[in-house]
């Protein structure tokens, strides 16, 4: 049995008892911000398994981060998109176009899900509104840089078409130095 009903602005339907609700994605704006942070945040902690010394973040940093995301949200040449579940954001995704020897590469910056709500499709719905973007402004390819390790994240790519193309490397030279960019 289905049966239509409106609950806090969203479309939902009621199915076997289970209560889906179907997902806003939407342009970012300023009142964002706070929320997209938030989900930085929740990002950082899980990649520091990744690499605990490059995931050491200042709150100096964090500042930069916000006002770039700030500037992001009013360029003509970015698109950060946010996606809602109950009027609450769960995920978001940032992308730019950039030119290189007079082609253009849609590149996508961040790619957020909060933990609670991956494997739900959202990831996968962010990405393909981001290619429409890319799509509009005539840009060639798309790329994106995700750790080797992120074998979740690696699979949501591949399944939205992207192929591992090369990789990018490191070696720690100084053993005693740590290697902390975003400080």
């Amino acid at each position: 049995m289905k049966r239509r009903s409106k609950i806090l602005g969203a479309d939902s339907f009621l199915y076997k008892e289970c209560f889906i609700q179907h997902m806003l994605i939407r342009k970012a704006k300023k009142v964002d911000i706070e929320s997209i942070h938030k989900l930085d945040r929740e990002s950082t902690r899980y990649h520091k398994k990744f690499d605990a010394d490059f995931y050491t973040i200042s709150e100096k940093w964090w500042k930069i981060k916000k006002d770039s995301q700030l500037k992001a949200i009013k360029s003509p040449t970015n698109l950060v998109l946010v996606a809602e579940l109950d009027e609450k954001v769960v995920g978001y995704i940032w992308g730019y176009v950039e030119t290189i020897m007079k082609n253009k590469i849609g590149k996508i910056q961040e790619l957020i899900v909060t933990s609670k709500q991956r494997g739900k499709g959202i990831g996968k719905e962010l990405i393909k509104r981001m290619l429409d973007f890319f799509k509009e402004r005539e840009c060639v390819i798309s790329e994106i840089e995700v750790f080797v390790e992120n074998l979740p994240t690696i699979q949501v790519y591949e399944k939205a078409g992207f192929k591992k193309r090369e990789y990018k490397m490191q070696l720690k030279l100084n053993k005693t130095t740590k290697f902390r960019p975003f400080f």
